[in-house]
């Protein structure tokens, strides 16, 4: 695949990503509506963490890492027919992996909640409430890791639509239930995860029709003797302490957090899906795309085009989140004011959020690496060095928040996960330079620091134009939204021409690419 279809198709994926953050956006504004930022939505966010911990550890994250690598290189060393059994074996032992692990959820839902929110038992009623509603969500965990090996199997085959377009179902599902269904509820948040779990089963189900048109049979089969599912098995096990780390980090998080004023979990949530928002426009849609190329590059032992297309993925990265994050940082309070600041959303939030959204936003940049720099290893059938680093990267974390959650509250905890983000990055780079060769990282750094410079202009244009604009002294929520339109507009353009005139290449890759978007991806 060239880096022209690379990007078609990381577009294809982006505007389904778009659409899907779009609705998560929406989402986002309708628990703040009605859950707030206090008891109820401190309580969904601890047992939502606890369900995508799992998702992380044992399906979508480390599942899908050691599945693609595997699934490519069984594709061109057998039959098709064997091929199709080793996905039906996969599928069926992958379930009753995640059915266990499903029942242990619900029985032990108390320890659980009382290990990862300690600090809950100061609030009554607010552990029951979240043991309540993680078992509720428990089921989840079956459910998206088959819609994470179903995607796995289509990303694999150049399917990339479809598959990135499954959240949407997620995020309207939990909407739907929390308008419709709160009302019948005593606490609200019992609707939202209702819609998480109904939102969980539409993942698996319109996927399977693509599946099955392919020449997937589901025939059932469970076999852990079986070659290919033995090998991602031995993949996945350090993957599930790499790859979980981030999820692990946030719980972390919300752990500290639980100890902190009410409120301080919510905030640490809303700010990480403002940073999701920006993620997934383009960075969790290359990530979802160069794993296939790369491990296609790794079974044909090119190194050199593996090299060029990791090279490639952080220059692309850099160009899209360096300027975010300085946007972020220059608009934070009126981006979270805009988007939060309603119903049972106080001022006091919107303070509290973009506090946390500040610290978060220094390591954007390092967060999206990790996520084109670690599939390098997995396509090369190395998990155990993205694990050591991680671990690694934890131990900083924890150290980190420790220390600066007294002095910079929820900030601190944020401050620390972006600093750990960075470490985790260096190591990775320094590691793979040295194993495998120079990977043209002075040009990165050189594109790096022209877009850096091309970003600090701009954020100083946005802050300029939301003063101009009155952001501050308007009371409607539609001027307010014309003024931050205003500022994000003028700092795009902004950007743009800067980074003309500093000659960044990466300006020149995207109009040379602004063809793909009209032309059809693969498959």
């Amino acid at each position: 695949m060239s880096k022209k279809k690379i990007v078609r198709s990381a577009l294809t994926v982006s505007l389904m990503t778009a659409v899907s953050r779009v609705c998560g956006y929406v989402r986002d504004a309708t628990l703040a509506a009605i859950l707030g930022a206090g008891f109820s939505m401190d309580a969904f966010t601890v047992a939502f963490r606890i369900a995508n911990l799992l998702r992380r550890l044992v399906a979508e994250g480390s599942m899908t890492a050691a599945f693609i690598p595997v699934f490519t290189k069984y594709k061109t060393d057998h039959s098709k027919e064997e091929v199709w059994d080793f996905a039906n074996k996969m599928f069926y032992t992958l379930s009753l992996i995640l059915a266990v692990i499903t029942v242990v959820g619900i029985v032990f839902s108390p320890l659980i909640v009382k290990v990862m929110a300690p600090g809950f038992d100061s609030v009554a009623g607010k552990t029951a409430l979240t043991v309540l509603l993680n078992r509720i969500l428990a089921p989840y965990i079956l459910c998206i890791g088959l819609a994470a090996l179903a995607m796995a199997i289509l990303n694999s085959l150049g399917y990339f639509g479809i598959p990135s377009f499954t959240p949407v179902l997620l995020n309207l599902s939990i909407i739907g239930c929390t308008l419709l269904l709160s009302p019948l509820f005593e606490e609200p948040a019992v609707a939202t995860a209702i819609g998480a779990l109904a939102g969980g089963v539409l993942q698996v189900a319109v996927q399977i029709p693509l599946l099955r048109k392919n020449g997937m049979t589901f025939r059932f089969g469970i076999s852990f003797k079986h070659p290919a599912v033995r090998k991602v098995g031995q993949l996945i096990v350090p993957g599930i302490f790499g790859i979980g780390v981030t999820q692990i980090e946030l719980l972390f998080g919300s752990l500290l957090a639980s100890f902190l004023a009410q409120g301080a979990v919510s905030s640490l949530y809303y700010s990480d899906r403002v940073m999701e928002l920006v993620l997934g426009v383009f960075v969790i849609s290359l990530s979802i795309v160069i794993l296939p190329e790369m491990s296609k590059r790794a079974a044909a032992d090119d190194m050199r085009g593996l090299k060029g297309l990791l090279s490639f993925s952080l220059r692309m990265v850099s160009f899209e989140t360096i300027p975010a994050a300085a946007g972020l940082i220059a608009l934070r309070v009126p981006i979270i004011k805009v988007l939060f600041q309603h119903g049972k959303f106080t001022a006091a939030d919107t303070e509290s959020t973009a506090f946390a959204l500040l610290f978060f936003s220094f390591g954007l940049f390092f967060i999206a690496a990790i996520k084109v720099v670690a599939p390098a290893f997995y396509s090369l059938h190395d998990m155990k060095t993205p694990v050591k680093a991680a671990w690694i990267a934890l131990g900083v974390n924890i150290a980190l928040s420790l220390i600066l959650m007294k002095p910079l509250r929820q900030g601190g905890i944020a401050l620390a996960m972006s600093v750990a983000s960075a470490v985790n990055v260096i190591q990775l780079l320094y590691i793979f330079r040295k194993r495998y060769g120079r990977l043209e990282l002075r040009s990165i750094l050189v594109s790096i620091a022209k877009i850096g410079a091309a970003s600090l202009i701009m954020a100083f244009v946005s802050v300029a134009v939301i003063r101009l604009t009155g952001f501050y002294g308007h009371t409607r929520l539609v001027a307010q939204a014309g003024s931050l339109l205003c500022a994000i507009v003028a700092g795009i353009a902004t950007f743009g021409v800067c980074s003309y005139i500093f000659g960044c290449s990466e300006m020149r890759e995207i109009v040379r690419f602004r063809s793909a978007m009209k032309q059809p991806a693969d498959n």
